[in-house]
């Protein structure tokens, strides 16, 4: 039997290139911290996962039974400099990445009945010292199929 791509990696790889799509003015980074704040990004966290039980009735000896996982990532967009309403402009971020993720056949492809994307939420930051700058994240739950025993 043939290995299969990790879901995880490949709903990761894919989220980013949806919110690098939102605004190709951003960066896209993933997993980095410490950013210059001169710039724009948008940054893919991998985030958390756990495991919400084993598909039951699958059980061999030569592999692990499958699992459903569910994932958290977080993408967050930066703004820094002199940015204008910024709040505005965050909002307008968070809703296009909303729309772009929950409908993207590619990802709910690679999610368990092919509809299992959930919008988890949003946490925005703004600040002021010599210009208005702020972030937001925008947190999606993904439940997939890992099938231990096909993985490389």
């Amino acid at each position: 039997m043939a290995a299969l791509e990790d879901p995880r990696e490949a709903i990761l790889a894919r989220l980013l290139v949806l919110a690098a799509a939102v605004d190709t003015s951003f960066e896209a980074r993933r997993n980095e911290s410490s950013l210059p704040d001169t710039q724009k990004y948008v940054v893919l966290f991998d985030g958390d996962e756990h495991s919400v039980g084993d598909i039951p009735g699958r059980r061999s000896d030569a592999a692990p039974p499958p699992q459903m996982i569910e994932m958290t990532p977080e993408v967050q967009f930066r703004l820094a400099g002199r940015a204008k309403d910024v709040g505005t402009a965050l909002n307008l971020l968070r809703i296009q990445l909303i729309a772009a993720v929950l409908k993207d056949p590619t990802l709910l492809a690679l999610t368990v009945r092919r509809q299992s994307i959930r919008f988890a939420g949003s946490n925005t930051a703004t600040e002021r010292g010599r210009s208005m700058e702020g972030g937001i994240g925008v947190a999606f739950t993904f439940t997939y199929l890992l099938k231990p025993g096909e993985l490389a």
